[in-house]
This record gives structure tokens, sequence and C-alpha cells, in this order.
């Protein structure tokens, strides 16, 4: 690792939206540097150092498709090398974040040893130092279980570049919690938005702990998660009524949002957001008129983006609906008394396929009713998006085959289906230079209450557990509550709740990880560290035909996405990329890399 001594470098890049309020150091001066006398001298000052390390930071939580798409929920259309197990020990998967556990212990150590701060001041800055490097080492930890723990600000006469790995994951685990704990207790109740209050270190730590209970077998860790996470619902933030709106413009700073990261359109386009460049299709009314599909776009070029990520058929039968006949239950939707009234399964080559022998549009059979989240988070057929009227049944306006056949990375998605969730309304159209406000929920209510319901599970406490899990699934899905009574099936309707409520906020992989390593009814009733039938399910996608009278489900074999591997001797962690382990010495691989 390089040591370097050098001024303190205030990087006013990516902070979007002026999180905290602060005068100028001195407006005669270069913008880019400032000497550490004067970043040190006030807490204003040493905000501005501050906030640039959390947009540094922070940013390992953004562009949310990065580690769904490792799962059955998200499809891209170049591929994935961890669906076909082919990463190796050469490829970098972040192992080196130095630079920002530098600037983390700069904030603690400038801190505490300026003459001129209050010491209240110095407790809060350190604070924040602290909870910026958990959350660096947390997410160097779910990767990569041991890390280089550094704790101080390392000089260029330090020349030993052997520093050595925590002894084993619950090492590295106690050091993450140490910094939390001291993140606690001296963070404030309230900050400006984007900046940690002691509620989103709480919540950081009800996380951290359930990853950690997985990874070390230390089952204390599930009170700890209980206690963190009771101490966040202990503020009395509500859950947000507008759950499409917490994602985008419309309640972007809703008080369910206990930490999030924010840009702001002043310095913001749409190309700058991965979730949104790459997320929207380029279609436009040549593609249909070549094709006689319908209806036609009223604002023609109205999607002009990427289209490379999208959500599949899997993620979207997650999504219970209401029970016509009995609405006390929610039941998959081929499974409600609706569908069955109406629907005639046929045999046929594909996984599903279905005719409409009753009454009503097929669409109208599947879709009322549903889960809320469903609309909120996911684009389908016969839906309003910008304006127009999305068409993806066999000749609708953004079907898979618009273009005429699918592209390899560009620019039409693989499934019949695009993204709602966290996709902000811009005018007149998305198009790259269009500006943008945008925002990354990290840590949010909904999220703190499945932390605790896992807990509870792993504690076998399943009625209070199910309470806690029926809190989001009422509260944000407008479901009947869960009645499940056995661990079994407590865990089966856990799983599907996280997984709707926190589609596309790059949490599902590291879950389906964690309970692998739990094993039992955490995975299917497998052994603790086996494979996880998770990520060996093909993603698939549904076509409504014209009429609407029927549809179709297949496996989607492009690009090989079809092919499902997971190696348990190994894939619970990555690989530390070699040229690491050269450079610092005194490190060893992951097992099996």
């Amino acid at each position: 690792m390089k040591r370097y001594i050098t001024k303190i470098v205030l990087a006013l890049t990516v902070l979007s939206v002026c999180i905290y309020s602060c005068k100028q150091l001195d407006d005669t001066r270069p913008f880019d540097k400032f000497d550490e006398t004067a970043v040190w001298s006030s807490k204003s000052n040493a905000m501005l150092f501050v906030n640039g390390v959390y947009s540094s930071v922070l940013g390992l939580y953004t562009n949310t498709v990065e580690d769904e798409v490792r799962t059955s929920n998200i499809i891209q259309s170049d591929g994935n090398a961890f669906t076909r197990e082919s990463i190796t020990r050469d490829d970098d998967y972040g192992f080196n974040q130095f630079s920002k556990i530098r600037s983390c212990n700069l904030i603690i150590e400038k801190a505490n040893a300026s003459a001129a701060l209050a010491e209240g001041d110095k407790v809060e800055l350190v604070a924040h130092g602290k909870f910026l490097r958990a959350m660096t080492y947390y997410w160097l930890a779910r990767r990569f279980g041991r890390v280089i723990w550094v704790d101080k600000v390392l000089t260029e006469n330090e020349t030993n570049y052997a520093l050595p790995q925590t002894t084993n994951i619950a090492e590295t685990y106690n050091l993450i919690m140490k910094d939390i704990d001291d993140a606690i207790a001296g963070l404030p109740a309230s900050s400006p938005a984007g900046i940690a209050t002691k509620a989103s270190a709480y919540a950081l730590k009800s996380e951290a702990a359930l990853q950690a209970a997985a990874y070390t077998g230390d089952n204390t860790y599930y009170q700890k998660a209980i206690e963190a996470a009771n101490a966040v619902i202990a503020t009395g933030k509500p859950l947000e009524a507008d759950y499409e709106g917490m994602f985008n413009e419309k309640a972007r700073f809703s008080p369910e949002i206990l930490l999030a990261t924010y840009r702001d359109k002043s310095n913001t386009v749409v190309s700058n957001i991965a979730d949104m460049q790459e997320a929207i299709p380029n279609v436009n009314n040549d593609d249909l008129k070549l094709r006689n599909a319908t209806p036609l776009f009223k604002l023609d070029k109205v999607f002009e983006d990427w289209g490379k990520y999208s959500p599949t058929q899997n993620i979207i039968d997650e999504y219970l609906v209401i029970d016509a006949a009995d609405p006390s239950k929610a039941v998959k939707w081929d499974q409600s008394s609706q569908f069955l009234k109406n629907v005639t399964k046929k045999q046929s080559p594909f996984l599903d396929s279905a005719v409409v022998t009753g009454s009503g549009s097929i669409n109208a059979i599947i879709y009322n009713n549903r889960d809320k989240r469903l609309a909120a988070s996911i684009v389908y057929d016969s839906t309003a998006w910008y304006g127009e009227l999305v068409t993806t049944n066999r000749n609708g306006n953004l079907n898979r085959m618009i273009k005429g056949s699918l592209n390899s990375g560009c620019c039409t998605q693989i499934t019949n289906a695009y993204f709602r969730k966290g996709i902000y309304n811009v005018s007149p159209r998305p198009f790259y230079n269009t500006p943008v406000d945008y925002h990354w929920v990290i840590f949010r209510m909904g999220r703190v209450y499945l932390n605790k319901a896992e807990a509870l599970l792993m504690q076998n406490k399943i009625a209070e557990a199910v309470t806690t899990l029926n809190i989001t699934r009422q509260g944000h899905g407008g479901l009947p509550p869960s009645t499940a009574t056995t661990a079994e099936a407590a865990w089966k309707d856990y799983k599907r709740e996280r997984r709707v409520e926190l589609f596309k906020e790059k949490d599902y992989y590291w879950s389906l990880l964690r309970w692998g390593k739990y094993g039992g009814n955490a995975n299917g009733g497998a052994a603790p560290g086996a494979k996880i039938a998770e990520l060996l399910e093909k993603p698939t996608f549904m076509e409504i035909n014209a009429t609407r009278k029927g549809y179709r489900i297949e496996v989607i074999n492009f690009q090989l996405n079809d092919q499902r591997m997971f190696d348990e001797t190994r894939r619970y962690l990555l690989p530390i990329q070699n040229s690491q382990i050269v450079r610092h010495g005194a490190m060893t691989q992951n097992p099996n890399w």
C-alpha cells in the first residue's frame, strides 16, 4: 500500500445536494486545496472534508443493479460472470479501498488533535469518521471476510507493506461493531440529508450483526441486531405511505429514509446515473411502425437510453395477490380463485402457458389486487410511464423484440418488464443530457423492521417475527397479514417479503448468502454452507399475446443467461485480487480461490 502525506484535498465534487450548510474557508484561495489548520479550525470547515468522504464511501452503496444481477431478480443483456462461475482471483472486486479508509482515519485523527475545535464538535466529527470507516469495512467484510484493518493515518516513512489481515472473520466483525458503537455514542440524533445520525448507525448495526452471526456462528449477534433495530424503531419514524415516491423525486426526503446519498440536477444528468441510463430502453416510433406495434408514442424518442437491465418474471412472481374469494388471504397470482376460475393452463414446451377461458383479460386477472409494491416497482403491460401508455404484449410498443432481435449490451432489454423503482420523472424525456435530481436509499425503516424479523426468526420467536414482517407486508404491500405459525412457513413468508420490499436495494444477493450460511429453514432445509437454490434459479420472462387472452413464460437463454452455477466451496466469499496479495505479502487467499 502506498503511503502518502498530502495536504487535505477537499474534492467538492459529486456532493450534488449541499447537505451541510457552511461558509467558504477563504474566497481568495484555490478551491481544491486548503491547509490543515484552516480545515480543522472549525466544525463547519471540517464538515466540508467530512461531506466529501461521505460522498466517496456511500458511493460504494449506489448503482443498485450491480449486486442484484447476480440473482434471478434482474437480468443484464451482456451476461454475468457470477452466474456462470467464471470469476477468478485475477479479477478486481474492490479489495483496495485504502484511500477511503485513509480519509476516515484523517477525520478521526485530525479532529482529535485539533486545538481549535470544541470538545463536543470533536466527538461528533470522530463519530462520523468511525461510522464511515465501519461502512467501508462492512462493504469489504461481506465480500472478503478477512480484511486489512488500518486504524491510523499511515505516513510516507512507513515502508512495511506487509500489513496483517484480521486473523479471522470474527475479528473483522468485532472491529466493525466497535466502530459502530463508537459512532452511535457520538453521532447526533438529527443531521442534514445525506449525513448519518444515531439511527443510521443503529440501522447499520442491525444488519451487520446478522451478517456477522452468519459468518462467525456467534448467536449473540441476533440479540444485538434486535436491540439495534428497536433503538431505531423507538425514534418513531414512520413507514412512507408513498412507496414509489421514496425512490424518486416525490418523496426523496421521506422520514422513513435513515440514510441516503443525494445528487442535484445542477451537476447531474441522466447519463451520470447508471440506474436510469442503463435501465430505460431505446425505442422510437420508426421501430413501432416497422413492426406494426401499438400504440405509437405521443413523444417520439421518449425512450432513448441503453436498456441494459431488466426485471425478470421471477421477481414479478413474488408479488402476491389478494384472493377474490377470500380477501383475508394473499397467494401467488396463478393460485388465486380469480385465476383458477377464468384461466386454463395448457400443455406446451414452455415453462408455463395458459389461455383465458372465462371472463376478463389476462391482465385484469393477474395484475388486479396485487401487492402494491409491484406497480410501484415495475412497469408491465398496459401501464403508464413518462406520460405514455406502455404495452409489452406481443405487438406492444415496448415488447422485448421491438427491434427485431435482442442485442448484446445495448439497446433493448430482454424481458417484457421495466423498472419504475428508482426511476426519476424528468422532462421532457430521460435523455442522456437531461438534468436530474437523484438519490440512492441506503438504510430505511422498512429494512430495519426486516432485520429485526430475521433475528427473531433465528431466535425461534416465530409469532413476534411474523408480527414484525407484517409491518412492511401490510404497510407497503397492502396485503393481508401472514398467519404463519411454523418456522418453515414463517421463513418462506419472510424471504418473499424481504425480496419484494428491498427489490433493487442491493440486498438480495447478500441476504441469500447469509441465509445459505444459516442453513435449515433459511435455505430450504439445506445444511449450513450448502448450495443456494435461488442462485441456481434460471431467469424467466412472460409474453402476453396480442389479444391479452393468454400468456407463456420462458427461460431467458440469450447470451447464456440461462447458465446458473454456484460453487458452495468458495462462493460465500469473493477472491482477493491476486495482485493485492502480491503487493501486501502477509495475506492469504480466501478458500478454494
